[in-house]
């Protein structure tokens, strides 16, 4: 009996890269590239910062646990309140965050190509069912990401990149503290906006599981883990120093566009009207495949953690995209308005739950000294 082959950690490390390749990754480093023309160097440095290399700690803190953020919660603040704060960040992430996001980001991107006014709520309402039966099948996911979509997907921005950047614009300007330091923490600021820290810590869990259910041992599922983050890191790293680039390079004509149309624009103005449908269709897609992962990881903790059942996952399904229609029909900002200040004290936690359980890993001695208070805390609160 011959055994299915199982996907390299190129291909793994391509799925991971279209999950996280969303509707903020997009919008953010066109933005920066728009604010920091010139000076689109440190910005890039700023982005990376928190765009690329927190996700990267987010992706080893998974591995450091085995896939398992129940256990990586529970650890820093008990099993009630670590299933309280993986509940909290989950559904201010998902259904509530980017997950419309991607919506109403691909909605804004068809806006331009549409002949007749095209109703959020019809757009809105089609995306969240073709979601729907995507992930109606959990199985194939890393291989339809990793094999079809993903190098679709790069085709599409690299044909873009490389026909809208103008490098004679990129020309940098003259280098002070007084600009250069504003500007990367700019692009720290802009990186941070894309919640990929959220991104990497619970799409690598459900990767990890997902290769674990493939049969594959427990140190190369970690392993190949690990090697496929690499890859997504590079493939973020390049795209995004080549969409700051291509917005940076074009700064004036788009100074009175909404920072969702950028990149249609660009596409507009370089490529021609007819040409240009490439960038809505490369929007679409990226923010389609981050969709598929969305709410795949949203359904399977609705599932298993809260109806404690595997079976209940096409309810949940249900619930995560009647969830998500809803909020997307608000456009952007409406999703902005709910999520920002959520995020503005879990994102930081988060961050520092990982340097501390990562720290933890690395010397078992202090787990006693870190974990008592916060588990007498949850008792007091029981």
């Amino acid at each position: 009996m011959s055994k299915t082959p199982q996907p390299s950690f190129i291909i793994i490390g391509f799925a991971l890269f279209s999950m996280f390749f969303g509707s903020g990754n997009l919008i953010f480093p066109l933005f920066l590239g728009q604010i920091a023309e010139g000076q689109w160097i440190f910005a890039s440095l700023g982005f990376f910062v928190t765009a690329v290399l927190l996700p990267l700690l987010g992706i080893l803190a998974m591995v450091v646990y085995k896939g398992d953020y129940g256990t990586f919660f529970s650890c820093c603040l008990g099993k009630k309140l670590g299933f309280l704060a993986a509940l909290i960040l989950l559904t201010v992430w998902i259904p509530l965050g980017s997950g419309p996001r991607c919506v109403a980001l691909a909605y804004a991107s068809m806006i331009p190509y549409t002949e007749t006014t095209l109703s959020v709520c019809l757009f809105s309402g089609l995306y969240c069912i073709a979601t729907f039966f995507m992930v109606y099948k959990k199985s194939r996911i890393l291989d339809l990401l990793g094999y079809i979509l993903t190098p679709l997907l790069l085709v599409c921005l690299f044909l873009i990149i490389s026909k809208g950047v103008n490098f004679d614009a990129l020309t940098p300007d003259a280098i002070s503290s007084q600009t250069a330091i504003p500007l990367f923490v700019r692009g720290v600021t802009e990186g941070y906006n894309t919640m990929d820290l959220i991104a990497a810590f619970f799409f690598s869990a459900s990767t990890i599981e997902i290769l674990r259910q493939s049969s594959l041992s427990e140190s190369l599922c970690l392993s190949k883990t690990l090697k496929a983050s690499l890859v997504a890191a590079l493939l973020l790293a390049i795209i995004y120093i080549g969409l700051i680039c291509l917005s940076a390079s074009h700064e004036e004509p788009l100074s009175h566009v909404p920072k969702e149309q950028l990149l249609v624009q660009i596409a507009k103005n370089v490529l021609g009207h007819q040409l240009g449908m490439l960038s809505a269709f490369t929007v679409l897609l990226a923010c389609f495949t981050t969709s598929v992962a969305l709410t795949t990881v949203f359904a399977d903790f609705i599932a298993n953690k809260i109806f404690k059942d595997s079976r209940q996952y096409l309810k949940a399904l249900m619930i995560t995209q009647v969830i998500t229609f809803g909020i997307s029909i608000t456009g952007l900002k409406g999703v902005t308005a709910i999520t920002g200040p959520v995020l503005t004290i879990f994102y930081p936690a988060l961050m520092i739950m990982i340097v501390i359980n990562i720290g933890r890993k690395w010397m078992p001695q202090r787990n006693e000294i870190a974990v008592a208070p916060l588990e007498e805390l949850e008792t007091e609160v029981s």
